[in-house]
């Protein structure tokens, strides 16, 4: 852990890159804890989540960190603290200082861990002595309005005092907190692939059906574009489950990005993508394709020491009445075509 007293905002450039592509609020609190150590030269972090409404209500709950690297610094504090901090949950309304931090649009600079963690006094300054915490930061975790949380930082005594990047930090942590809450409100009500955080594919076909309606009632032009990925398992197979599963939610990141706004992206399959090209006729689909392929066969993973990986794709696309006369029919044709476009790509693969 670095106690290097020179910090500014560039080094929280990549570990900020975690937090926004955490998967899950453990895995948020893993990265946001690094950030803290490595950024901003903390001794320890804690990712405190509000479990009430915010204000004095409520509850805070320590996430414990994903990750098997922060184990050896969790052990330490279970000993210094005489407690394992990652199954308290401290009452806002028992502990004040929490409350009115949670309150505050500001890091706030406490001396002492009694201000920020609601255990026994003594217990608190022996912990203090022996794990060298010269004071302790509080960083409101605020986002549209709302209170989420708190992150707490046990700094040492040469940590320099950057509290605008602390804040920072803070601001990021709140975001992708709140966009984890988003996605797992829309996973419970079954409109979200889990992996991909796109769309599934039952919410898809509801749109596609919608909108070929659309277009025929209207006499408008309609295209809808396949694409898979032909060696994710592949790379699951070299580099883990983990890390493929990462592979399709940036290529679904980088879809949604060179996608109009008008048009529809889900999930197809177990390695795939789905769109809905609004008023594409056929031209209209191959300049989509081409537009949505641009620098898709390599990508570099964030937040990774791998080198840029290859992607082999399949992709193909269909145009309602020319290749259909209705959902079903487009969906056809659009099927057929990739598995044409899979053979190729397999023959291909073969013989290099």
């Amino acid at each position: 852990m670095s106690q290097s007293p020179s910090y500014d905002a560039e080094t929280l450039v990549e570990p900020l890159l975690a937090v926004h592509s955490a998967s899950s609020v453990a895995w948020l609190a893993d990265a946001a804890t690094t950030a803290a150590e490595r950024g901003l030269g903390a001794l320890y972090s804690f990712l405190c989540v509000s479990t009430g409404q915010g204000g004095s209500g409520g509850q805070l709950a320590v996430v414990k960190p994903a990750s098997g690297t922060q184990g050896r610094s969790q052990a330490r504090l279970r000993h210094a603290l005489n407690a394992d901090i990652f199954v308290v949950k401290f009452g806002l309304e028992e502990h004040q200082p929490l409350a009115e931090a949670m309150e505050q649009s500001h890091a706030i600079v406490v001396p002492e861990l009694s201000d920020a963690l609601p255990l026994a006094a003594e217990t608190l300054r022996r912990a203090q002595r022996e794990l060298g915490v010269a004071e302790v930061w509080l960083l409101p975790l605020h986002w549209n309005g709302a209170s989420a949380g708190l992150q707490i930082l046990l700094m040492g005594g040469s940590a320099a005092r950057r509290l605008a990047e602390a804040e920072l930090l803070g601001r990021h942590v709140a975001v992708a907190l709140a966009n984890l809450r988003d996605l797992e409100a829309s996973r419970r009500r079954g409109d979200v692939d889990a992996v991909r955080w796109i769309y599934d594919e039952r919410r898809f076909q509801e749109e596609l059906e919608q909108e070929t309606r659309r277009a025929q009632r209207h006499h408008r032009s309609l295209s809808i574009l396949l694409l898979r990925i032909l060696n994710l398992d592949d790379i699951q197979r070299r580099y883990g489950r983990f890390l493929a599963e990462r592979v399709l939610r940036q290529v679904a990141a980088r879809l949604d990005d060179a996608m109009r706004d008008s048009d529809f992206l889900g999930s197809s399959g177990e390695d795939g993508f789905a769109t809905i090209l609004v008023e594409a006729d056929r031209a209209g689909a191959e300049r989509a394709r081409t537009r949505l392929l641009e620098g898709l066969h390599t990508m570099k993973l964030s937040d990774t020491n791998l080198p840029s990986l290859e992607l082999r794709l399949a992709c193909a696309t269909a145009t309602l009445s020319e290749d259909g006369e209705n959902m079903q029919e487009l969906l056809s044709a659009v099927t057929e075509r990739l598995r044409e476009q899979e053979v190729v790509q397999e023959d291909v693969a073969a013989a290099g």
